[in-house]
Parts: structure tokens; sequence; C-alpha cells
């Protein structure tokens, strides 16, 4: 029965072939590098973050993502550069992506403007053991083109991405181009992801920190609430809304160094809200994070002896 309902899901959520939705994540608020160019090197730091989520465990082929993102400032370039990679299933489909960001910095206001674009490649592969309602041997059907299809096409993306002390917002839209695999009969689709953060600090030991999140691809849209509290620069707790889909706590822990750099690790427990619930284990989404500065060389002291001039 689980594998039955996880299936029709995946007939539902994939039966137009021109809007197939991105993966999704519940620790959004710390990868915005992965929907938006515009941050590479916004934190003035080199970072390194993995993303890894299983959405509605207990089912056989349930969606799976995983996710790596490296960013860091180069002065030279006047913005930050960085490398993403996702890997994404779901059933019998699977998507990789990797991508190079640029991000161009503005000061403007009290904050920074990060102006981004980002080059890669998204190869789709999908291995499914065909059957038809009728009966036929699905040879018989000329848009499948074999048990086992790929295809791979390049992604484009732009993005702005504006941070001060206290806030950020971004806007980006990804797969420009709408590029299509032939030999998959799919089109890739434009997506447009929107989101903005606040950091409020109640007083030296607690710090208040909303969020939100809206993916859409113009037919239809996913929009995730949070708010968490940061205590002591230490220890966080909140909780992320997805509509319709699922309501996910979450816990979290990051060590300062004295040196400016910062390690994090967090963890989200998604329960699903949808019919679904009735027949998954819920979902589970790991981070974790580190971020640190290059140390400046030592400068060369040189002095001359008058004896030898």
């Amino acid at each position: 029965m689980k594998k039955f309902i996880f299936y029709i899901a995946i007939i539902l959520s994939t039966a137009n072939i021109y809007s197939q939705q991105d993966y999704q994540i519940t620790h959004y608020m710390f990868d915005n590098l992965s929907f938006n160019p515009g941050y590479a090197g916004m934190n003035k730091n080199i970072c390194a973050t993995m993303i890894g989520r299983q959405q509605w465990s207990g089912f056989a082929g349930s969606p799976t993502t995983a996710l790596v993102n490296i960013h860091a400032p180069v002065s030279m370039l006047r913005g930050g550069l960085g490398l993403t990679y996702v890997s994404d299933q779901l059933g019998f489909e699977k998507n990789s992506v990797a991508r190079l960001n640029y991000s161009y910095h503005l000061s403007l206001g009290s904050g920074k403007l990060g102006i981004g674009l980002s080059a890669g490649i998204i190869q789709k592969s999908i291995d499914a053991l065909w059957k038809t309602p009728s009966g036929n041997p699905w040879s018989q059907d000329n848009s499948i083109k074999g048990q086992t299809m790929s295809g791979t096409v390049p992604d484009i993306n732009i993005g702005l991405f504006y941070k001060t002390r206290e806030l950020y917002f971004g806007f980006s839209t990804t797969h420009l181009g709408g590029f299509n695999m032939e030999d998959l009969n799919i089109q890739n689709v434009h997506h447009y992801w929107i989101t903005a953060g606040y950091d409020y600090e109640l007083n030296t030991d607690l710090k208040i920190r909303p969020s939100i999140l809206i993916k859409s691809d113009a037919s239809s849209s996913i929009m995730d609430l949070n708010i968490n509290a940061l205590f002591k620069n230490m220890l966080w707790a909140g909780l992320t809304y997805r509509f319709g889909d699922e309501i996910a706590p979450m816990l979290g822990y990051q060590h300062p160094f004295t040196d400016g750099s910062m390690l994090r690790v967090g963890y989200a427990y998604g329960i699903t809200t949808s019919v679904i619930g009735n027949y998954s284990n819920g979902s589970h989404d790991l981070m974790l994070s580190y971020c640190f500065k290059l140390a400046k060389p030592a400068p060369v002291e040189k002095s001359k002896n008058p004896r030898f001039l």
C-alpha cells in the first residue's frame, strides 16, 4: 500500500513533463547559494555547506537529496566565486546538477548587493520497468526510448542578493533557456526563488531569526516560513512550516572560534501534513557548515645596513 500511494504521488507530481519542481531543503536559510548565485562570497569567509535530506522516509524510492556548496570572496574579481553540486533522486528518476557561481559585489546603503550568474549542467537519468495500462509492450510507445534513458543540458541561472548586518533579501531565477532533453521528452522550465530573513536581537543572549522562501515555476508555488531563536550565539531551535506539505521542528549548534571561523550543525524532522503523512515516517534534513578566514601573510620586514649602502 505504501508503494502504491508513493507512486501515485509521483505520477501526480510529474504528470506535466513541462512543470517539474526543483528539490526542496528545510535548512534553506543556510543554503542560499544553491538557488541564488548572487550569494557567492557575501559573508566574507570561505564557506562549505553540506545538506542531506530524505523525504517521506518509509517509502521505497522516496525523494533523497544531497548538496554541497563551497564559496569565497575574491577581491581581485570584486565579488565572490562558488561551486554547487546537487544530487536529487525521486523513484526511478535521478538528477545531478553542477554549477560554477560568480557574484559581483556593490556597496549599497548600509549593506552589500551581489549580482550573480552561474552556469553548469543538469544530467537526468531514468531507469524504470515500464508498464502500460493496456498491457501492451512499452516498446510500442514511441515516447519511451528505452528502459534506461538519460540526457544532459546546460544550466544557466541569475540572481540578486542584498545583505546587511541584520537582514537579507534575494531574488533569482534558475534554468534559463528552458533547454529540452529530447531523448527523455522533458523540458527544464524556469524556476523563480524569493527569500528574505531578519535577525532581531532581543538581548545580549537571545536573537530571533524569522525567514521566508518562495519557490515557483509559474504553474505551482511552494512557500516555507521559518522562525528560530539563537541562544548565546551557540544553540538554536525553531520551526519551519511548508504550506500544504509539512511542519518541521529544528535544532542546531554553532561553535565560533577565536579566529572568526564558525562550525554549524543542524537537524530538522519534517512531519508530513498531507495525506502522504498517513503512510510515511516523516522527513529528515541534516546540515553541516564550516566557514573560515584565510590568514593574511605576515608583512615582510626589510632593513638596510648603512655600512653596505
